[in-house]
């Protein structure tokens, strides 16, 4: 790729959160809707594990284990959320219905991983932190194929570990409802209440003086009620955001020559499906795309496990 992550990275995000217009107030309002993970059936959590990662930090997760294990899948959490916000849902599907492996880790600064609540010391090191999780599944279950997967900013997440210089190899990427940066031009316009606020001039300062990575910049517009009765945060800092953020969706995605597949629901509150889904069939022609009818941002966490399944049991057994 042309450019660096390292350049481009504040730069991009400063010159999105300029040309999208986010407001400098957070609006205290719902974005999108928490009510069908909030009323649906529990699932078991099997106990948290911890990794310790290259800086001594220790990084949650919990692990899916099926009976007979066909694929290893490792999920990201989206933006102020945790491994259990949710995730847990995939992690129990996938693994009794379609024998795949789950870990679901808990991004530094979030949910039971230690560290500064949304920081991270730099960029590289969230990228680090994915490929202690792949060398880790290699050596606990060797032959078995691993995938990476993320929804939200989890999905944004990935894409830019991709196009990272020191990645580790692994077998394909999930995209759910991924929320790919302003360069994509992919979110609903005009949404009457974003989900996240932006401090355009922490990114500024950053860009040009590199003195503001660890000020919090990006509040994510959770109710009071969310935010005292979980673990989501409110805020994550430059460098963090950066990390989450693609630095050139396109040529990222352009790139990728490894499997790939999309799902987005159809009447996501943030992203527009259609253009999603277009921006994959530009400028990845030969991934896997699909609109599930009437799934939103988060219910379609519920039912992703029918969809992501199948895909990954087909994918191994074309290796």
């Amino acid at each position: 790729m042309k450019k660096t992550l390292t350049l481009i990275s504040s730069i991009f995000i400063f010159i999105g959160c300029v040309t999208s217009n986010i407001p400098k107030k957070t609006v205290r309002a719902p974005s999108f809707s928490f009510e069908e993970l909030l009323s649906a059936e529990k699932v078991a959590l099997p106990p948290l594990q911890y990794k310790e990662a290259g800086d001594k930090s220790r990084l949650a997760f919990r692990e899916y284990v099926p009976q007979k294990m066909e694929a290893i899948l490792l999920f990201y959490h989206g933006g102020g959320p945790y491994s259990s916000g949710g995730y847990e849902f995939i992690g129990d599907g996938l693994s009794k219905q379609y024998n795949i492996l789950v870990v679901t880790p808990d991004i530094r600064g979030h949910g039971d991983s230690s560290g500064e609540r949304g920081d991270t010391p730099s960029v590289a090191q969230v990228f680090d932190d994915i490929g202690l999780f792949i060398r880790y599944l290699r050596a606990q279950y060797p032959g078995k194929s691993v995938f990476l997967g993320g929804h939200s900013s989890g999905g944004g997440l990935i894409l830019n570990y991709s196009s990272f210089k020191n990645r580790e190899k692994v077998e394909g990427y999930l995209f759910l409802s991924p929320h790919l940066g302003f360069r994509s031009k992919t979110e609903i316009e005009d949404i009457p209440y974003p989900f996240a606020t932006a401090k355009t001039s922490l990114f500024v300062k950053n860009a040009m003086f590199g003195t503001h990575g660890h000020s919090p910049a990006v509040f994510f517009n959770y109710s009071k009620e969310i935010l005292q009765s979980s673990k989501n945060i409110a805020a994550i800092t430059v460098f963090m955001a950066n990390a989450q953020t693609p630095v050139a969706p396109d040529e990222q995605l352009q790139e990728l020559i490894l499997p790939v597949a999309i799902w987005i629901g159809e009447n996501d509150e943030v992203l527009d499906a259609a253009k999603v889904t277009a921006f994959f069939k530009e400028n990845s022609s030969k991934s896997s795309r699909k609109i599930i009818e009437k799934e939103r941002h988060l219910s379609i966490l519920l039912t992703a496990s029918n969809y992501l399944g199948p895909w990954l049991q087909k994918m191994v057994q074309e290796k």
